[in-house]
């Protein structure tokens, strides 16, 4: 088939027309990168290729709004992608385009996800593992990350300041001791921190020597 008119349809879309009726909206990106103009004779290959390059532009328009808001990682960016039913092989394609863009780059995502959760948060090891590997962060690359960060120390830095200000107020509310001693290594625990270290955190700020769940 032959084209034979290329027309401005708005700021970012052209029409193409062709000889036997048929019409294709593609993007401006598109149309500079294909080459294309009037008279060119288009094969059906051809065509279904500028359909694909057309929607592979939206997808990667897509996920650069993404990315501007915050950094994603790559899985939690494809899951967003396929929720909008694009075609998954071209989400990939977009994918390793950005990553090599460096656009996308788990290891760094993780560190800074790591360094915002456990410094702003206050959040324990095990929360941030957890949360990193929802996202589909490899765990090679969370063990790493987790390594590098020193968070064994961190926590036994900030658990106990995170238990006295628990303290402070279940205090106020509860004045049954095992009670309350229960819901500050629960609040802990539930800060990622582990249960060895919540224990020890509450013994320590309320001056207990042995903490009896039976």
């Amino acid at each position: 088939m032959r084209i034979i008119s290329i027309r401005k349809k708005d700021d970012e879309n052209v029409v193409v027309k062709f000889d036997n009726s048929q019409q294709l909206i593609i993007s401006v990106d598109t149309l500079f990168k294909s080459g294309l103009k009037k008279d060119d004779e288009i094969s059906e290959d051809r065509f279904v290729f500028l359909i694909e390059s057309n929607i592979t532009y939206h997808i990667k328009k897509k996920a650069l709004s993404f990315l501007a808001r915050r950094a994603h990682a790559e899985k939690e960016l494809f899951l967003k992608l396929k929720a909008k039913s694009y075609n998954e092989g071209l989400i990939k394609t977009v994918i390793k385009e950005l990553r090599n863009l460096s656009f996308l780059d788990d290891r760094e995502f993780a560190t800074q996800f790591v360094n915002e959760k456990s410094l702003r948060k206050k959040w324990g090891k095990q929360k941030i593992k957890s949360a990193l590997i929802n996202k589909g962060i490899n765990y090679k690359i969370i063990d790493e990350v987790l390594s590098k960060n020193n968070l064994d120390k961190l926590e036994a830095e900030q658990i106990k300041d995170l238990a006295l200000k628990k303290y402070s107020l279940v205090k106020k509310r509860e004045k049954d001791q095992k009670k309350m001693m229960q819901k500050l290594i629960s609040f802990l625990i539930s800060k990622g921190y582990s249960y060895e270290l919540a224990t020890e955190a509450v013994r320590q700020i309320t001056k207990s020597d042995f903490i009896d769940y039976d």
